[in-house]
């Protein structure tokens, strides 16, 4: 039996980091959407064997450190139902090391896969808490529903959806690493003044422009003023978003656009510089 599951593109409206946890993980408060700038990912049942998996994406490892190979097992060991065979087919567009949760929407599209075909009537709940042991974004991305999430990324709180608004996402050549990133928030502490309640309620209220004032990411108050991603997102407020926001630890930079038009125009202008921009619906 086959199926394929659309992975979509993790995006952080607000994000705030809290201290250092006794388990290693950091305190967590944001407001995550979703775009819709798919991986895909196609599962095939009853192929005999063990489970094995294939990927148009040359640098990505297929080892036991592939996130999709660890959610298939993880499945299987959670609900003691026997492996007759599975084959996972990965089609990659969200880049990597960009922040926009490219394997942890990957990871749990496989669970979301595997339900549908193994045990439909499984609760979701049961499903995220199986997801929150492959990582702090995977139970979020079981749903890629706008919401919440505190914590280490295992405490969901539904919101109201993101009026239809479009995205033009831009990740440059550099990346950052999510370790070193968080080290740095440790180290320097940076002053964020960053509004995740007054979002929720503008989104309460369908309110874009309030919204909109209100993005925002920590992350950014460890850059250096000259960083690349202050001038991508210059470069996006000039082309027409309302605003602009890394997204997670980077770094995949987001422009907000009100108008489909406007949104189409900036990536096509934006892609000179950056081939890695894409023009991408809110979902």
């Amino acid at each position: 039996m086959k199926l394929t599951e659309l992975a979509p593109a993790k995006l952080n409206l607000t994000l705030e980091v809290g201290e250092k946890r006794s388990d290693g993980y950091h305190e967590v408060q944001s407001v995550m959407s979703c775009a819709a700038l798919y991986d895909e990912v196609a599962l095939e049942s009853g192929t005999g064997g063990g489970i094995s998996m294939t990927c148009d994406c040359p640098g990505l490892p297929l080892d036991d450190t592939n996130l999709c190979l660890r959610a298939a097992k993880l499945f299987f060991q959670k609900t003691g139902i026997p492996c007759n065979g599975l084959h996972i087919e990965l089609s990659k567009r969200i880049p990597m090391q960009s922040g926009l949760g490219g394997g942890s929407a990957d990871a749990a599209a496989v669970l979301r896969g595997l339900r549908k075909l193994y045990r439909p009537e499984m609760m979701i709940k049961d499903l995220e808490r199986m997801a929150a042991e492959l990582g702090s974004d995977v139970p979020f991305c079981v749903r890629s529903v706008t919401a919440m999430v505190r914590g280490r990324g295992e405490q969901l709180l539904k919101l109201p959806k993101l009026p239809l608004c479009w995205f033009v996402i831009c990740k440059p050549e550099i990346s950052f690493s999510t370790a070193e990133m968080y080290a740095k928030l440790d180290e320097k502490k940076p002053v964020c003044s960053i509004d995740t309640l007054g979002l929720i309620k503008a989104l309460e209220y369908q309110d874009m422009q309030e919204i909109s004032d209100r993005l925002g990411n920590c992350f950014e108050g460890v850059l250096e003023e000259r960083s690349e991603i202050f001038a991508i997102k210059n470069r996006l407020l000039a082309l027409g978003a309302r605003n602009a926001c890394m997204s997670g630890s980077g770094s995949a930079v987001y422009g907000l656009f009100t108008q489909e038009d406007e949104a189409k125009a900036a990536a096509a202008e934006l892609q000179k510089a950056y081939p890695q921009t894409w023009f991408a619906e809110s979902v």
